[in-house]
C-alpha cells in the first residue's frame, strides 16, 4: 500500500512541477522524454540493458542512467552516438 501512495505523491509532485514551467520548457521536456522513451523501447526490443548501451557507446553506466532521468537534455552528438551504437533512428528530421 505504501508503494502506491509514494507513486501518487511522486506523480503529484511531477505534475505540479510541469504545471509551473513555461510552454517552451514543457515542449523541451516532452521532446527529451520522447527521445529517452524511444531509446528505452529500442533497448527492450533488442533485449538489451542500460549496461549494454553503456558498453556500446563507451560511456559510464552512470551517464547512461542520466539519459533516462527527468530533465536530461540530449545533444545532437549524443543522439547520433546512440543511433549509431544501436543501429536505429531515434530522431529523424525530414529533408
Amino acid at each position: 500500500m505504501k508503494r502506491k501512495n509514494n507513486i501518487r505523491i511522486y506523480s503529484t509532485i511531477l505534475q505540479d512541477s510541469l504545471d509551473s514551467i513555461t510552454p517552451q520548457e514543457r515542449a523541451a521536456f516532452d521532446l527529451n522524454f520522447s527521445i529517452s522513451e524511444k531509446i528505452y523501447q529500442t533497448l527492450q526490443e533488442k533485449g538489451m540493458t542500460k549496461r549494454d548501451l553503456a558498453r556500446l557507446t563507451g560511456k559510464k553506466e552512470s551517464e547512461v542512467s542520466r539519459w533516462f532521468s527527468f530533465g536530461h537534455n540530449f545533444t545532437c552528438k549524443t543522439i547520433a552516438l546512440i543511433q549509431m551504437s544501436l543501429g536505429v533512428t531515434i530522431v529523424q528530421v525530414p529533408q
